[in-house]
């Protein structure tokens, strides 16, 4: 292809036929113009057509043999959809559907059980059959039906796929129907990006299609996984669009591509610190009130290094602190208040700190230590996030803003300072389901939280006033072989 504009430079793509980087789109009802269209402008950038459902059992067979062959003109693969061999298999009549198909043209079968229960070793059968009969097969994992697919354990899911690969499939596509509210993605077509990421880590994304048909959806998983991904259901008129997200031609991925920005997720507790250690992310710590505030006024205040840890009993040394609940742990000297760290009294000196959420945050982060882990909060939201930044375009990794919260759910306090750290950053692309929130004061927002207001209780508020300070240092803690200072 002679492509227009050719010195604008763009990201690596693999040409056809290709392995990975698939495009799978969705026919619900194109005519053979319809098809010669997007072809037309398209045919490098599709690699399968899916007749959708059991569209083509109610078209002319030469309308559909007329579009078998044009496909493979274009060098892609062609395929009735899952549904019709689901029925197929409930009216015994496999064999003649295999030939049926082979006579009008298709080169790939689909064979799932969304919508039909098929005995897991008969639908190996099945993808065994159409491999034999001469086609591509792709099988597709999850069901139709929502209440079910949720019924579906991730080690479940690993299991068919691995054994449909196992078969012989070519592919396994994950179901997440034309609406794009199944599988990953919850009824309301947000990316569920832990279940991913779990996902990824057991299965290589380059034997998986992602049923993806938002354009929100693709924008994660190229983002998540690479423009390498192969994703499904994408419609007629979405194959350009989405090959420009592919290649940094439209502005949810420009900056990533050309300009090396990270990807940001803003995730919740140590379960999800854990996920991104385990992703190699940049880690920034957020515990607004009042962990990460302690540890940067401290640090700032000439402590030479703290020390988290999980456990009370742990918690010895040559200057202590700790809370539970914001009330002071009895056995050491402090509780978590930043304040009582404001002064130069301490100057080279150690501090073991414990808290509710904070420390076990923390540790989870730094479970990998090859991943970089810093502390962040509102009050050097703008130095950490440039750290951040720098770590992640060195590494060529990700970033993820972990927010301590409060009781496992999000504090508003957190979400605020996290949402400070990821605008400053500006145009960094977030993913996931917890968006960046902005605060017109942060005084206000700090007391009115549920985390401000059990402080202000205690006889705290000067702490909340104190932690809602935007930038009030500059200076960035890195978390490294159990210590928390700030790097030389």
């Amino acid at each position: 292809m002679n492509r227009a504009f050719s010195k604008i430079s763009l990201p690596d793509r693999s040409a056809k036929p290709r392995n990975a980087g698939l495009t799978m789109v969705l026919d619900k009802n194109l005519g053979l113009r319809g098809l010669q269209d997007m072809l037309e402008s398209g045919a490098h950038t599709v690699d399968l057509v899916k007749f959708g459902w059991g569209t083509s059992a109610i078209q002319d067979a030469d309308l559909i043999r007329n579009k078998c062959a044009l496909l493979r003109e274009h060098n892609v693969k062609s395929c009735p959809g899952g549904t019709l061999t689901e029925l197929a298999y409930l009216q015994k009549r496999l064999d003649w559907y295999l030939t049926e198909a082979k006579a009008l043209g298709f080169s790939c079968i689909e064979v799932s059980d969304g919508t039909v229960p098929i005995a897991h070793d008969e639908k190996l059968g099945i993808i065994r059959k159409a491999i034999d009969a001469g086609f591509t097969v792709t099988s597709e994992v999850g069901s139709k039906l929502t209440e079910e697919d949720k019924r579906i354990t991730l080690d479940d899911r690993v299991w068919q796929i691995q054994t449909e690969l196992d078969a012989g499939a070519w592919k396994v596509i994950l179901e997440a129907r034309e609406s794009g509210t199944q599988g990953i993605f919850d009824t309301k077509g947000t990316t569920q990006l832990d279940l991913l990421h779990q996902l990824l880590e057991r299965v290589d994304p380059s034997s998986l299609i992602f049923e993806a048909p938002l354009r929100h959806q693709q924008t994660d998983l190229i983002l998540s996984i690479g423009n390498h991904v192969n994703l499904g259901n994408v419609s007629p008129q979405d194959v350009i669009p989405l090959e420009t997200l592919r290649l940094g031609l439209r502005s949810d991925t420009l900056r990533y591509y050309h300009m090396g920005y990270p990807s940001i997720t803003i995730g919740l507790g140590a379960s999800s610190a854990l996920a991104a250690a385990r992703r190699g992310d940049v880690i920034v710590v957020v515990d607004a009130l009042r962990a990460s505030s302690t540890i940067v006024t401290a640090l700032a205040h000439g402590i030479r290094h703290i020390r988290p840890v999980t456990s009370v009993e742990e918690c010895v040394g040559e200057i202590t602190a700790g809370e539970r609940g914001g009330h002071k742990v009895e056995q050491v000297q402090f509780d978590n208040s930043p304040l009582a760290f404001a002064c130069d009294e301490m100057v080279g000196k150690e501090l073991v700190l414990t808290t509710s959420n904070g420390t076990e945050c923390l540790l989870a982060a730094a479970s990998n230590p090859e991943a970089v882990t810093l502390v962040g909060c509102l009050l050097n939201a703008t130095a950490v996030a440039q750290a951040a930044l720098k770590f992640a375009q060195e590494r060529g990794c990700n970033i993820s803003i972990i927010a301590a919260g409060r009781n496992n759910q999000m504090a508003s306090e957190d979400l605020i300072a996290a949402s400070e750290i990821t605008l400053a950053i500006p145009g960094a692309p977030v993913l996931g389901d917890i968006k960046p929130i902005t605060s017109a004061d942060f005084y206000h927002s700090f007391l009115a939280s549920d985390s401000g207001k059990n402080l202000s209780k205690l006889g705290k508020t000067a702490d909340v006033i104190f932690c809602a300070s935007k930038d009030r240092f500059a200076i960035v803690p890195l978390l490294q072989n159990g210590i928390i200072a700030i790097p030389q």
